[in-house]
């Protein structure tokens, strides 16, 4: 395993080893989602985002497309609209400075909407992009990363968003994306998460592969960067305890939220930012501390 302490801070958020595991509440716009109860009317945002902020929060996950298998097809215009409202809700009645934004989209034309919201309020050092194709879907997007040079979340994606299987493979197209922005000049040691993609996000990539990155997280501190675990109520739990409906999904993500902070998540994302998932990762990062001597993960 890589003894080499891993760390990035973007403005004055600290993600890494160095710091506690931090949360990322999803802010889900999108009615396609695989968890309809994670979705929320731009009417309720706000309060959404308090009390996801007021039970630790750092960053919010903002959406406006499913990425669900069988979701129903969203423009790239209809997905823009959705994140500028959601913006213009969130800056224009509640003071965000405690938290970050990060964007969930693959295009340039989206990304670049939510940042000049963010700027016109005075909020762009808080933007952070989270592209689930790895800048693979639309290759604009890595050159405005380029110009801009913001934070980037990048997940793992060999054709399409999250199709990597086994822990090799999905190493080598984290480290072919971290390349991509690295070629636009972007210093990726110093703006790059990586998240490895666990989820059904193909229909060949079955639970067993899931189980296996949770299981061998450590793996990707190979890529030096700060890793992201988003495995809120994610099909691989279902199947594991017998349970369709992702409503009833609660104890097997905690569950599986606190073997991945101890086999080195620096970030959770989850749709549920409660006492119970602050108590879940608080703990596992204690006992990861214990084995590991890190203050983080």
């Amino acid at each position: 395993m890589e003894k080499e302490n891993i760390n990035v801070r973007f403005h004055h958020l600290g993600i890494g080893d160095d710091y506690p595991v931090r949360i990322m509440g999803v802010i889900n716009l999108s009615e396609e989602s695989f968890y309809k109860g994670s979705f929320v009317p731009v009417a309720e945002i706000v309060l959404k985002a308090k009390a996801m902020i007021a039970h630790g929060a750092s960053i919010l996950d903002i959406g406006g497309r499913s990425t669900a298998p069988h979701a129903r097809p969203v423009t790239v215009s209809e997905e823009k609209n959705r994140i500028r409202a959601a913006l213009d809700a969130l800056l224009g009645s509640y003071d965000c400075d405690a938290v970050y934004m990060s964007i969930d989209t693959q295009y340039r034309e989206v990304a670049e909407a939510a940042f000049d919201i963010m700027r016109s309020h005075g909020k762009e050092d808080f933007f952070i992009l989270n592209d689930v194709s790895g800048l693979k879907t639309d290759r604009d997007l890595a050159d405005w990363i380029g110009d801009v040079d913001k934070p980037v979340i990048l997940m793992a994606t060999h054709n399409k968003p999250g199709d990597s299987l086994g822990i090799e493979e999905t190493i080598r197209d984290l480290a072919e994306s971290l390349e991509l922005l690295e070629s636009r000049g972007v210093d990726t040691s110093r703006k790059a998460i990586v998240d490895p993609a666990i989820g059904r996000w193909v229909p060949e990539k079955g639970p067993d592969y899931d189980l296996e990155l949770c299981a061998r997280l450590e793996a990707f501190r190979v890529l030096k960067r700060p890793v992201l675990a988003g495995i809120s109520r994610k099909s691989f739990i279902g199947a594991v305890l017998e349970k369709k409906d992702p409503a009833l999904r609660l104890q097997g993500t905690l569950a599986a939220t606190a073997v991945a902070v101890y086999n080195g998540a620096h970030i959770i994302r989850t749709h549920d930012v409660t006492d119970e998932t602050l108590d879940t990762v608080e703990l596992a990062a204690a006992l990861r501390k214990k084995r590991t001597g890190r203050k983080g993960p």
